[in-house]
């Protein structure tokens, strides 16, 4: 615990807590536009500016990333910190003159908008809608181009992104109505025919459901009464990012809450299903897939042992995946068969394959199962997923060290190794680790 000074107060905070948050929890009142307390602050509308002495000295400086320390005081309210907020609001009105939370600030404030240039701007450049997407959804579809006044937020080359999930999650934060994110998309996906998946789903809450209103989430029940439960946007509940943090074994990431087979497809429970996918390991051992060759359609069962699917590499060559589970199909992942480069972008998130309904759910036991992210330098027993991980880029490395390809002295592999492995040795690499 630590001890500040807040407007004369004296004020006992944990260590860690931002000035912003000992402020509020004084009842101290802060203005605030780019501030989310699930988010990291970025000190971008500087609206939170307080007046802070500490050794001496005393300075303007925004209090929402600035953590509190022993023997600071704080003036939430002097002239100075009015002063230096009215100038903010000013500008940003300049920009943004018709968002209501700007107008309301400024007439409290009792600042002045008419001295400056006025643009008809929605966007204050806050960063909350990047910053929701990519630490708590964990897509990172949006980000910042340009700077100074050329600055915006924007997708990659201007265009949707096929990881957009749709979930609201950017328009949820947004604290002016500039992010449309999520009507863009669901715009582009019924213009296009795609199939119907609920933003739940997409976001990993739930195992599997089609929207059936025509994704107009404000009409959808359980969408509203999940928002009026929680009293929040569901992605600050379930934060699928952390979800979808990994750890790092050999140079190949492995994920928590993950079955891992011998096959190198991954197993994740979803409800009473299981989903499948290539994990890490074979992503980088197969280099870019061309196409995906369903040998299980939907519907159809399949065994263990069983080929699943057959992926025609960028080299022609082909692979064929093995299921690690029995039971039937009961959905294919459309969005990596339309694009296949999602293995390789998001081997463990959007470019899964398809979901099974099991027949043995103890199959699962003969599996190695990852419980948790803990590094695993930190952990007091070895790790089942990381020691197998371990040994097979060994094996890995030891094979193409007997065929005779050129190996870095780190032991990386940097190459696509279907382009450099001969068809001969390919087939018996593609045996040793997939057994096909």
């Amino acid at each position: 615990m630590i001890s500040l000074s807040i407007d004369g107060k004296k004020t006992t905070v944990e260590q860690g807590t931002t000035v912003l948050e000992a402020a509020r929890a004084a009842g101290a009142e802060i203005p605030t536009l780019c501030y989310h307390p699930e988010l990291r602050p970025n000190a971008a509308c500087r609206m939170c500016t307080v007046e802070v002495t500490q050794n001496g000295r005393t300075k303007l400086t925004a209090s929402c990333a600035l953590p509190a320390e022993e023997g600071m005081e704080v003036q939430t309210s002097s002239e100075r910190v009015l002063a230096g907020r009215r100038i903010i609001i000013e500008l940003l009105a300049a920009r943004a003159s018709k968002v209501p939370q700007i107008k309301e600030l400024a007439e409290k404030l009792g600042a002045r908008t008419d001295r400056l240039a006025v643009k008809d701007l929605d966007c204050i450049l806050c960063g909350l809608c990047v910053g929701v997407c990519s630490d708590v959804v964990g897509q990172g579809v949006i980000g910042f181009k340009g700077r100074g006044v050329t600055r915006e937020v924007t997708t990659s080359f201007g265009g949707r992104k096929l990881e957009c999930l749709a979930c609201g999650a950017c328009s949820f934060v947004c604290p002016t109505g500039a992010m449309q994110m999520e009507q863009e998309t669901l715009a582009a996906a019924k213009a296009k025919g795609e199939p119907r998946y609920c933003r739940y789903m997409r976001m990993g809450m739930i195992p599997y459901a089609l929207c059936p209103s025509a994704f107009e989430c404000y009409r959808c029940e359980v969408d509203q009464r999940a928002e009026d439960t929680l009293g929040t946007h569901p992605a600050f509940v379930a934060r699928p990012a952390r979800e979808t943090r990994s750890s790092v074994v050999d140079g190949y990431a492995v994920m928590p809450q993950r079955y891992y087979h011998s096959g190198h497809v991954w197993v994740e429970k979803v409800g009473g299903h299981l989903r499948l996918g290539l994990d890490d390991f074979a992503r980088r051992l197969v280099g870019p897939v061309e196409n995906i060759g369903l040998i299980r359609e939907k519907g159809a069962e399949v065994k263990v042992g069983d080929p699943i699917w057959q992926l025609t590499l960028a080299t022609g060559k082909q692979v064929t995946m093995r299921s690690p589970i029995s039971g039937a199909v009961v959905a294919i992942n459309d969005d990596v068969l339309l694009d296949p480069a999602l293995i390789q972008r998001d081997p463990y998130g959007r470019g899964w394959l398809c979901l099974v309904r099991p027949t043995q759910v103890q199959e699962l036991t003969d599996l190695r199962f990852k419980d948790s992210v803990v590094p695993y330098y930190l952990r007091q027993a070895p790790d089942p997923v990381n020691e197998w991980v371990s040994d097979e880029a060994a094996k890995l490395h030891r094979i193409l060290l007997e065929q005779g390809a050129d190996i870095p002295a780190d032991g990386q592999i940097r190459v696509n190794l279907p382009e450099v492995i001969p068809d001969a040795q390919w087939q018996g690499l593609t045996q040793a680790f997939f057994g096909a």
